[in-house]
């Protein structure tokens, strides 16, 4: 958690906001407002202080700063556990790191230092070090590597630096520029979306496009930031593509790609993301079943899901038929009586009233036309029964 006091860096009255990083997109724009801040993306934020988890990030006071920027830094910073941070805090002591740009590029390459704490422990200190310079390690090799020799070896190069958060090595690896200053690295801050978009303008002559990944479903406020970071008025500026997904399946993932309206991908997704996994799975079976073409279409058969019936997995007449029979509590079922009991006809006649169809992901029909075969055998039961108690 960082909170960062902050006053407007044009004008600098005495008045002031408290934001507390990482922040939602539209919670960011109303707080900014009241120092009269009306774009995130520029670096008119003076930070007066920063107090919470990361003291090393006060080299970042009485200098203005992107909040967009501050936002993504403290949202990398939020995936780090204990040794993660010793590093990134070591790092900035050791190396005078004081901008933006740099702080975030020093995230991604937190593999180029070595933090030590506890001096006692020499094996340790020879494991962290090898994992940092070699990004992980085969168990099998990791039993044959001398680390506390290593740790020794480290401890006696002279090369630690003392900070208040260890003493810091560098392991003078090459530092990758993963931020331009630009165009934010794709990151997944949250594993809870529905869809990952991809994002360009069109028409880019470049070999490497400038990109944003929009996670799904998401604020009006972040779609709208995503339009201003890739210098797009509107959504027919941009060509998306859908690169990944936590539920959806990779065919209706192509599908949606086909689609136009970011927005109406967006809501489609605020309400899948209310769905549990068996209803998605319905979801795109009503959908490939109705062959629903736009996002409004697709949009409305999500929220009338109740209208259609569904067995997953299920392919063929005689499957749906055993299903029926001996699954759905339809019917009194006797496993003795099975080698009498055609399954095939069976599912065939109900295929044939309900007018459903078997898809590749199962058989579906429409939940009245099931209600209607279903008092229909009901009352041929019925029947049997009065005649053979006559």
């Amino acid at each position: 958690m960082i909170i960062a006091e902050l006053k407007n860096g044009i004008y600098r009255d005495n008045y002031s906001i408290d934001i507390t990083f990482p922040v939602d997109e539209e919670s960011m724009m109303e707080q900014l407002s009241g120092i009269n801040i009306s774009d995130s993306n520029i670096a008119d934020c003076h930070v007066a202080k920063i107090s919470g988890d990361i003291p090393a990030l006060c080299v970042l006071e009485n200098n203005c700063i992107n909040v967009d920027e501050m936002n993504y830094l403290a949202r990398r910073i939020d995936s780090f556990d204990y040794y993660e941070l010793a590093k990134f805090q070591g790092a900035i002591a050791r190396e005078g790191i004081c901008t933006m740009k740099d702080l975030i590029n020093l995230t991604f390459n937190l593999h180029n230092y070595t933090v030590v704490t506890d001096f006692l422990n020499l094996k340790n200190i020879g494991r962290n070090h090898y994992l940092d310079k070699n990004i992980g390690c085969p168990a099998s090799e990791m039993e044959r590597l001398d680390f506390e020799t290593m740790g020794r070896n480290l401890l006696s190069s002279g090369d630690g630096k003392v900070t208040p958060y260890g003493v810091v090595f560098c392991n003078s690896l090459p530092m990758e520029e993963v931020y331009n200053g630009k165009m934010f690295p794709d990151y997944d801050y949250t594993s809870d979306y529905v869809l990952k978009l991809e994002m360009m303008r069109k028409g880019s002559q470049s070999t490497s496009p400038e990109k944003v990944w929009l996670y799904l479903p998401t604020s009006k406020a972040c779609i709208l930031k995503a339009l201003l970071h890739l210098g797009a008025d509107t959504y027919n500026d941009l060509t998306f593509q859908c690169v990944d997904s936590m539920s959806l399946s990779e065919s209706f993932m192509d599908h949606l790609s086909l689609m136009d309206n970011i927005g109406e991908i967006n809501e489609l997704s605020k309400i899948i993301h209310e769905l549990d996994p068996e209803e998605i799975k319905k979801l795109e079976a009503v959908i490939d079943y109705t062959q629903a073409k736009t996002t409004d279409e697709m949009i409305e058969l999500a929220k009338n899901l109740d209208s259609f019936f569904f067995i997953e997995g299920i392919s063929n007449v005689e499957q749906y038929g055993r299903h029926m029979i001996i699954e759905s509590g339809h019917f009194e079922y006797d496993s003795e009586l099975e080698s009498y009991i055609d399954f095939e006809k069976y599912g065939q006649d109900r295929l044939k009233h309900e007018q459903g169809c078997f898809t590749s992901y199962g058989y579906i029909c429409r939940t009245d036309s099931m209600e209607e075969v279903c008092e229909l055998y009901e009352q041929q039961e019925e029947n049997t029964q009065r005649m053979g108690g006559m």
